[in-house]
């Protein structure tokens, strides 16, 4: 194993994302462009694209350093839970995490928040812990969204949890898969919200049900029981951030977008890791003003919007800077992911029941379960992707994921087909890792997307235009 791969005494991935991580703590306000190329400088060189990614640009930079050290109290707090007496448990990213902070004896920590931090932050982004879970027997079709992360906690001392918990059988069953394993080998419980595929009012009440169930039984493992005026409070927490959400998704639609790429991501960690806590509330709230204000000043990276593009899956996630910035400044708006589609249900505050149900209701329709847990995963996700494309006026679509992605690499074709019979709209469909950059490496991937945007989106906008005259 070569020197810099070495772990150090009591650390792995998450303990060594976290002490780098920690530089952002020595960032004030008004942070200078000299400040930011010297912190740059600063990390290994491989990773100096994340800082220039979510600190090169004036206009996300106070945001971003604001977030970043939110999102480091919050993971000082994970590592300090279990000595303060609280359970770590290990969430997916298609679980909504409210109910988890409704819990006083109960800390959620989202794997794939974890594997993104490990890819960003430390050397190597992450492909030793990938390939020692391949050298545990593990299939190399595993998803490296969440291998990565797991597979660090597997390799070295540091964090582990107490528990498990997974709700993606039928909607991602790499993510399912690798969370039981990790479950098994560490010898730790794991608790399974199963979903049905009957998208009916019956299926609803089903899974409703299970959510009792899971609750249940999430209250007799930690001895505590879920209390109502505790889970009010963080539901009315959530659904002010639910109202940000909204405003930022309208300001979305201005054209050009207003909205900086880069809070794409952030928006992704939020509700993954922070909904239900006020550090989301007080990020959401300052992207929805900085979208504003620049909404009102017309400002834009580049001198024009060249193209509005809508991520059919997921982002690129190993390169802020070449992917998020890189597009900012081609003109190439990004405007949401098949993770950026919530859906929230009116809430009735009044009960635990009506609260649970809301709940129950938001966990149905969650990002990815709603997709690959429908009764078809094809038309499902065409059907929201086609309502986001079109609610906010995207240009294209481009399609990118993980090799574990087996359900929708099986469907792309129908999904471009379809939403270009329906609105119109191209799909540039690319075919790698979006955690791991051996896979398609950035410069490929900015050749197509530029062929792409030259050859397809400007002509198609230019012959539109004619026609409109």
């Amino acid at each position: 194993m070569e020197k810099g791969y070495v772990m150090r005494p009591g650390e792995n991935g998450f303990e060594r994302a976290v002490g780098i991580l920690e530089m952002v703590y020595k960032f004030g306000a008004n942070v200078s462009d000299e400040a930011v190329e010297g912190a740059a400088n600063f990390v290994f060189p491989e990773l100096r694209n994340t800082v220039l990614g979510l600190l090169e640009l004036p206009a996300n930079r106070d945001l971003e350093i604001f977030f970043f050290q939110r999102l480091l109290e919050l993971l000082w707090e994970a590592q300090r839970a279990q000595s303060e007496g609280k359970k770590l448990i290990f969430i997916p990213f298609t679980f909504p995490p409210e109910l988890f902070w409704a819990f006083d004896s109960l800390f959620p920590l989202c794997t794939e928040i974890v594997s993104g931090l490990i890819v960003n932050i430390c050397y190597g982004q992450g492909e030793r812990f990938w390939d020692y879970a391949m050298s545990l027997g593990l299939p190399d079709s595993m998803c490296s969204g969440n291998t990565i992360g797991i597979a660090s906690i597997l390799a070295g001392p540091g964090l582990k949890p107490d528990a498990i918990v997974y709700n993606t059988p039928g909607s991602c069953n790499p993510n399912a898969k690798i969370h039981a394993f990790a479950a098994d080998y560490l010898g730790v419980p794991q608790f399974i919200l199963e979903k049905p595929v009957d998208e009916s009012p019956r299926g609803r009440e089903q899974y409703y049900k299970y959510l009792l169930r899971f609750v249940r039984e999430l209250e007799e493992w930690t001895g505590e029981e879920l209390k109502e005026e505790r889970l009010r409070e963080v539901m009315q927490r959530a659904y002010r951030a639910v109202d940000l959400y909204n405003e930022y998704w309208e300001l979305k639609k201005a054209r050009p977008c207003p909205v900086p790429n880069i809070f794409s991501m952030t928006l992704l960690v939020l509700r993954s890791q922070m909904w239900g806590r006020e550090e989301c509330v007080e990020v959401l709230r300052r992207m929805v003003d900085i979208s504003k204000e620049r909404l009102r000043k017309g400002e834009f990276t580049a001198p024009e919007e060249v193209a509005r593009i809508y991520v059919s899956y997921i982002y690129w996630l190993f390169d802020f800077y070449n992917y998020f910035t890189w597009m900012e400044k081609k003109g190439i708006s990004i405007l949401g992911d098949i993770l950026a589609i919530h859906y929230f249900p009116p809430i009735d505050f009044s009960s635990k029941e009506s609260m649970l149900r809301a709940y129950a209701d938001i966990a149905f329709d969650y990002p990815m379960t709603r997709q690959m847990g429908a009764e078809s995963i094809s038309l499902r996700w065409v059907d929201d992707v086609a309502w986001a494309v079109q609610d906010l006026g995207a240009d294209a679509c481009v399609f990118g994921g993980v090799h574990a992605c087996k359900h929708t690499l099986g469907t792309i074709s129908f999904f471009r087909r379809e939403l270009m019979k329906r609105l119109g709209i191209p799909t540039l469909v690319l075919i790698g890792d979006v955690f791991d950059k051996r896979q398609t490496p950035m410069e490929i991937f900015q050749r197509e997307v530029e062929t792409f945007v030259e050859q397809v989106v400007s002509r198609k906008k230019a012959g539109r235009r004619r026609r409109t005259g």
